[in-house]
């Protein structure tokens, strides 16, 4: 399954040059990802409420083109790998007006308790392991 999130490039996100800083994009990744999640209404603040974290292990990041002030992206993500304990979600964005591809990425996730000890969600939140194990079944 393919999320896709809708963001407007702030002035305040763009450098010297008038295009957008590379260091931004990591935090538009985890706004898509978080409404992602949201999405499948798996609320990253309700995990956070039953102690479970999902901590970044890694980033990876393809810069293809730039962006800039008042750009709109569209941020497709899809969750392409999930065990109960770590999970991947693969990035593409895409400038709306143009529709060229700007950036792909991926991110590397281990689910945890407040501790941050890898846990399996599956004897966590079975709920929550569902819907991710769902929304995998879909890709």
């Amino acid at each position: 399954m393919e999320y896709v999130f809708e963001r407007k490039i702030n002035y305040y996100e763009t450098d010297k040059m008038g295009i957008v800083h590379h260091s931004n994009y990591i935090r538009f990744l985890e706004e898509a990802r978080c409404e992602f999640l949201s999405y499948i209404d798996l609320q990253y603040s309700r995990l956070e409420e039953l102690g479970i974290m999902i901590p970044v292990l890694g980033v990876k990041c393809d810069y293809k083109k730039h962006v800039t002030f008042d750009d709109i992206i569209l941020i497709k993500c899809k969750i392409t790998t999930f065990t109960g304990v770590r999970m991947i979600v693969n990035y593409e964005l895409i400038n709306k007006k143009t529709n060229e591809l700007i950036m792909t990425a991926e991110t590397k996730h281990c689910f945890t308790n407040n501790s941050l000890k890898p846990i399996n969600l599956k004897k966590y939140n079975e709920d929550g392991y569902n819907k991710l194990i769902n929304v995998l079944e879909k890709v």
